[in-house]
């Protein structure tokens, strides 16, 4: 499965951001007005969350589809 993903600042909405050398402790930071949006680890732990809610979801949507058996 292939995901796309683009983050913009809450601030000025600009998707400008460093990330540093990648590592869960670096900071995110707007290049542009200098928010700080957290670190690479916390990022990556809610778009884990993210991901699980929303295969959970169409996992569920896809059950409902197939229909419950009659018991």
């Amino acid at each position: 499965m292939d995901i796309s993903l683009e983050i913009h600042c809450d601030r000025c909405g600009s998707a400008n951001l460093s990330f540093g050398d990648g590592g869960d402790g670096t900071a995110i930071r707007c290049n542009d007005c200098g928010l700080d949006h957290g670190t690479v680890g916390a990022l990556k732990r809610e778009l884990v969350e993210h991901l699980l809610a929303q295969s959970a979801e169409a996992l569920r949507k896809n059950l409902d589809q197939l229909g419950t058996p009659a018991g």
